[in-house]
């Protein structure tokens, strides 16, 4: 080998050396949260779809408080792959990385985050982000329960400073009026404003109440979880961090598949495909089940507990 052969092949073989871990090798890194039950069932999902790969999980705190500082140093380890979980991260996330691949789970709506402009174009999004829509079960929730509970009066308590709230609050007064249910929506922002939004919906009328997957439902949905109890309103909950006895009806979307269902998209990713190339999916497998002794109360339905899980 020529002495001119020998510093080109040397040349070479440091700037291989420089790239660092091959990306088969490099951890993946997982943004998200505030931690909960919803977002460690989804890294459950992660890690069983992708048992030969290193996970590196880094949690926003609550609230969102030093995002910016948090995604900075994920960003700074220069992943093969970031794997987004949740409408704050991905939003912190989508406008500042443009070049390391993003694959998102656990979001609604991502067509306000910044990864994508137009609900009815999801071919059209950033080019370096692909992901999945998993929009809350509203729409099974009503579906369901009015099979089961026949045309009862539905509620809705929903809090005007919490955009998923409003969104949702949106849903359930179209649907109901398509599945010819008589529903009411009432505001409330703090516990006081709680009390007095359900003491309004009942004097309207409302029997049913429904409890939203939403961080403002956290907050009131205990009391109306106690009141099903003792089975003074029938309650139909989404919501995966309130699973006390009250509901009739338990509606919530399968995180953990969710999860699942981010891996497959990244193991493309890694197998060299273009996130440009793979439009946004909208999925959402849902877990059902029911209360056998509040269903027999309240509507007579044979004397068995409903434990179906059901992927859309």
């Amino acid at each position: 080998m020529s002495p001119l052969s020998r510093l080109l092949f040397s040349i070479a073989f440091l700037g291989l050396m420089a790239c660092g871990p091959l990306p088969s090798e490099a951890p993946i890194e997982v943004f998200g949260g505030p931690d909960s039950p919803r977002f460690r069932e989804a890294v459950e999902g992660l890690r069983a779809a992708l048992p030969s790969r290193t996970l590196h999980v880094t949690l926003l705190e609550e609230m969102g408080s030093g995002g910016e500082e948090t995604l900075r140093r994920v960003r700074a380890r220069r992943p093969p792959l970031i794997i987004v979980l949740g409408t704050a991260a991905l939003t912190l996330a989508a406008p500042v990385e443009k070049k390391i691949p993003l694959v998102f789970a656990l979001v609604g709506n991502p067509y306000f985050t910044g990864a994508a402009p137009d609900s009815q174009r999801p071919e059209i999004h950033q080019q370096n982000i692909t992901g999945i829509a998993s929009p809350p079960p509203v729409a099974v929730a009503l579906e369901q329960g009015a099979k089961l509970l026949g045309p009862r009066p539905w509620g809705l308590i929903y809090d005007p400073l919490d955009g998923a709230s409003l969104e949702i609050r949106g849903q359930f007064e179209s649907l109901s009026a398509k599945l010819g249910l008589n529903a009411f929506s009432e505001a409330a922002s703090d516990p006081a404003g709680d009390r007095q939004a359900l003491n309004r919906l009942v004097s309207k009328g409302a029997r049913a109440f429904y409890i939203p997957p939403t961080a403002s439902a956290g907050r009131y949905g205990p009391q109306l979880l106690e009141l099903g109890r003792q089975r003074r309103i029938l309650v139909v909950n989404s919501h995966p961090e309130l699973s006390g006895p009250g509901a009739v009806l338990r509606v919530v979307l399968d995180y953990r598949s969710l999860g699942e269902e981010a891996a497959a998209l990244a193991r493309r990713l890694l197998a060299g495909e273009s996130p440009a190339r793979i439009p946004l999916a909208e999925k959402t497998p849902i877990k059902i089940s029911a209360d056998e002794s509040l269903l027999n109360f309240w509507s007579g339905y044979p004397p068995a507990i409903v434990d179906q899980n059901r992927k859309r």
